[in-house]
């Protein structure tokens, strides 16, 4: 902002029921975001007010009061699922898990669960959807940057699409939270102060209600990755577990025909198993069980 530029001010920046006023930059005040600004349509009265207060320039109002009115429109309906189990799970798909790029889930009172897409084009062509199916959810729009801006109806949809795209990997991250959230509920939550650093361990009863809203989300997660996504990784497991049980009993009998002097078969034995015991051992699904 310089001296001489005319910006749209609103006195209560997060009302949009607030009106707006025509205002000419005069300075900065040094040091702080404040500016002394001369209102235009009220007797050339001059205030110093906040740099949050200035807008937008004067110019761009209109297409700024039209996407916050449309993104107003968005939140009406989709605020609802804030901090909800679906929540959960539809950040840890889109933004935690990092299995899809571009795509970004509001979260301040001005974009509370709203979805919006930056570069559409990569994100359909990694969706398998075209264009139209993006934008074919009521209420959505391309705002004056170019962004496609959804309810949390969109959301829902692209994590339920990527779910079942990437049913597979998924499922060994859920598997790994539900581990994590079993030895919480054991040990507590162990957390870093972002301030200073310092580590502080939650007990149990204190993530109580965290847990079971994240137990919740996992359930949901499972469901959208598919019945043949669940099969897949359970006979997975199945065969892991097998795998192990069939480690422990080879090392028992190379140890047992090293105890009686035969270590020639028990080197072959090894050599034959083709992976080093220790890494039978090191198995993830030895952590889990």
């Amino acid at each position: 902002m310089q001296a001489g530029d005319i910006w749209t001010y609103r006195s209560k920046a997060r009302d949009h029921a607030c009106p707006v006023e025509r205002v000419e930059i005069i300075e900065k005040v040094a040091g702080v975001n404040k500016y002394v600004v001369r209102f235009l349509d009220d007797g050339d009265r001059q205030e110093t007010v906040p740099g949050g207060r200035l807008i937008v320039p004067w110019a761009d109002r209109e297409p700024w009061l039209a996407d916050e009115r449309k993104m107003a429109a968005v939140v009406e309906v989709s605020y609802h699922a804030e901090d909800t189990p679906q929540y959960e799970a539809v950040y840890r798909l889109l933004v935690e898990w990092e299995l899809i790029d571009g795509i970004e889930l509001g979260y301040n009172w001005r974009e509370c669960c709203s979805v919006q897409i930056e570069n559409p084009t990569v994100v359909c062509q990694a969706l398998g959807w075209d264009r139209d199916t993006l934008l074919a959810e009521p209420l959505t729009y391309v705002d004056r940057h170019g962004v496609v801006v959804a309810p949390w109806s969109l959301a829902v949809k692209i994590a339920r699409q990527v779910a079942e795209l990437n049913g597979d990997a998924i499922m060994e991250k859920v598997v790994d939270e539900e581990y994590a959230l079993k030895l919480e509920a054991v040990h507590g939550r162990t957390i870093r102060d972002h301030r200073t650093g310092e580590l502080t361990t939650l007990p149990p009863e204190y993530t109580k209600e965290r847990r079971a809203r994240s137990e919740l989300a996992m359930v949901q997660i499972r469901k959208w990755c598919g019945v043949k996504a669940i099969r897949r990784h359970d006979e997975l497991e199945a065969l892991r577990k097998e795998v192990f049980r069939l480690g422990n009993l080879v090392e028992r009998a190379i140890r047992e025909l090293r105890r009686c002097g035969q270590d020639a078969i028990a080197a072959t034995m090894e050599k034959d198993l083709g992976v080093p015991i220790s890494s039978l051992k090191s198995s993830p699904l030895k952590r889990r069980s």
